[in-house]
């Protein structure tokens, strides 16, 4: 398949990171047999000329129309600011491709996501959004034992994410517990109520908070409590999920001198059980680009094969909702219902 990537961020001793996620979907094209990623492009002059650098097979483009026209990709990547993720999805679409994959968030509003998903099914297109955590055995384990009950009847659960700007790491945060709480399948959330401290730093094109602090509650009475900013005590699990008979939680580092940074105590046990492995909260300790090669291979596989996908873009939609209601509280100074019925940006 022939892939392009919009958007390249800087380059720099992170990238690959957060502010260059671009440079990991372009390794991970090279890993992947059947994907050739041929162009790029990017609005800055410099990060397009350090992305080429990178990938010197490649064309670089600092118009992504121009880009989607001359190469008629069946493969795009889209990283650029999430404000601007509609018109690139419609303008991918309209030249032709196949399957997208789209960073997260997927948007800035329920109604934009809404019509890229309508827009995919229009052109027979498969739809993705990234959330390459999903793949990491950490995540996994942490999921199996609390779906298995392994910690009893479910209590509730918390997101700590030490650093303000909710909307550029707090979608993996969000998108992973609800993955654990297996909701929206086994519950879903009913109400979300949030406050927060704004800042006047935007995050990826968007108004962001300096801290923030949210309640969501599901239907079965468990609660998911979010937290994020300078402030947060970041000596704490990134992820827990409490139960009757146990707990489960994801670390950024892990405790002492264990070897990995998923643990839990579960029901009848009176030591804490460890997950060893290498994997990390971001990647392999050796491979710092195995999850999102893996979720690489998992989306080639299923357009390959026609069968659904972790990252479908309706698959992950419950975590932008859930991410934009906290918003939304705030905005109202009320609690929010859901379904959310608010379709456009609460930003």
């Amino acid at each position: 398949m022939r892939a392009v990537i919009i958007g390249c961020g800087p380059s720099g001793p992170a990238r690959g990171g957060a502010h260059s996620i671009s440079y990991a979907h372009g390794w991970a094209m090279q890993h992947v047999d059947d994907i050739e990623l041929v162009a790029a492009s990017s609005r800055g002059e410099k990060n397009l000329q350090d992305f080429v650098a990178e990938f010197s097979s490649i064309h670089g483009y600092r118009d992504y129309r121009e880009m989607l026209t001359k190469e008629r990709p069946e493969f795009v990547s889209i990283c650029g600011f999430p404000p601007d993720r509609e018109a690139m999805v419609q303008a991918a679409l309209e030249a032709g491709a196949k399957a997208l994959l789209v960073e997260k968030p997927f948007a800035t509003s329920l109604g934009a996501a809404h019509r890229m998903i309508e827009a995919a099914k229009a052109h027979q297109a498969r739809l993705f959004v990234h959330f390459q955590r999903r793949y990491g055995k950490p995540f996994e384990w942490v999921k199996d034992v609390v779906s298995n009950g392994r910690i009893g009847r479910l209590i509730g659960a918390q997101i700590v994410q030490p650093g303000q700007h909710l909307i550029n790491f707090g979608p993996h945060l969000i998108d992973a517990a609800l993955n654990v709480m297996d909701s929206p399948a086994k519950r879903h959330p009913v109400s979300v109520l949030a406050g927060l401290e704004a800042s006047n730093e935007p995050c990826q094109g968007v108004p962001a908070e300096a801290q923030l602090i949210g309640r969501v509650r599901f239907n079965d009475g468990t609660r998911l409590v979010v937290e994020s900013g300078n402030t947060a005590i970041e000596q704490v699990p990134i992820l827990r999920f409490d139960g009757e008979e146990g707990f489960a939680e994801l670390r950024l580092i892990p405790v002492g001198n264990e070897e990995g940074i998923a643990r839990g105590r579960f029901q009848g046990d009176t030591k804490v059980s460890v997950l060893e492995t290498e994997e990390n909260f971001h990647h392999g300790k050796i491979d710092r680009n195995l999850y999102i090669d893996r979720a690489f291979r998992d989306i080639l596989h299923a357009i390959q094969s026609g069968t659904p996908c972790q990252l479908d873009a309706e698959a992950v939609l419950p975590g932008l909702e859930v991410l934009l209601a906290l918003f939304e509280s705030v905005r109202q100074h009320k609690a929010i219902a859901l379904p959310l019925a608010q379709q456009e940006s609460p930003f």
